[in-house]
C-alpha cells in the first residue's frame, strides 16, 4: 500500500549499485534537478528577456556514517570514483505503490570527516547524473 500524507525522511533513502541496495548508515540525502535556461530574446522583445529551457541535469548529495563492514558505503563509492565508473542510483522509500527516482551517476566528490572524540566518522558524496533521471512507481 503506498505511503499517504507526508513522507518521513527516515523512510526515504538512497540505494546504489548494480542491483541497488540501500547505502549503509546514511543520514541525509538530497536530490536536485536543474534546467539550464537560455535567452531567446530578439530585437522585438522590447526590454524583456525571453527564456527557454535547455539542457537538464541532476545531482544527488549523500551523507552517512563510515563503516568498514558496510554492504554499500564509502569503499564502494571510493572504487566508483577512482575507477571512473557510473553508479546506478535509486532514491525511494521501498514501499510498493510509492514513486522512485532512478538514474546513473558518477561520483564527482567524496569526502570523509573525523571530527571530535566521541562522534562517528562520517562521509559525504556528490553523485552527478549522466543522462536522464526517471520517475516510476515501485
Amino acid at each position: 500500500m503506498p505511503t499517504t500524507g507526508t513522507v518521513l525522511a527516515k523512510n526515504f533513502a538512497l540505494y546504489a549499485g548494480g542491483t541497488p541496495v540501500i547505502v549503509t548508515c546514511q543520514t541525509n540525502i538530497s536530490l536536485a534537478i536543474s534546467t539550464n535556461m537560455f535567452s531567446a530574446a530578439c530585437k522585438d522583445s522590447g526590454a524583456w528577456d525571453a527564456q527557454l529551457p535547455g539542457l537538464k541535469s541532476w545531482t544527488c548529495n549523500l551523507e552517512g556514517n563510515f563503516a568498514y563492514d558496510a554492504t554499500y558505503g564509502y569503499s564502494q563509492l571510493f572504487a566508483a570514483q577512482t575507477g571512473g565508473t557510473p553508479v546506478a542510483v535509486v532514491a525511494q522509500t521501498g514501499v510498493t505503490g510509492d514513486k522512485k527516482y532512478s538514474g546513473s551517476a558518477y561520483v564527482s566528490n567524496l569526502q570523509m570527516d573525523s571530527s571530535g572524540n566521541d562522534a562517528p566518522v562520517t562521509f559525504s558524496c556528490t553523485l552527478t547524473g549522466t543522462g536522464a533521471i526517471t520517475e516510476a512507481t515501485i
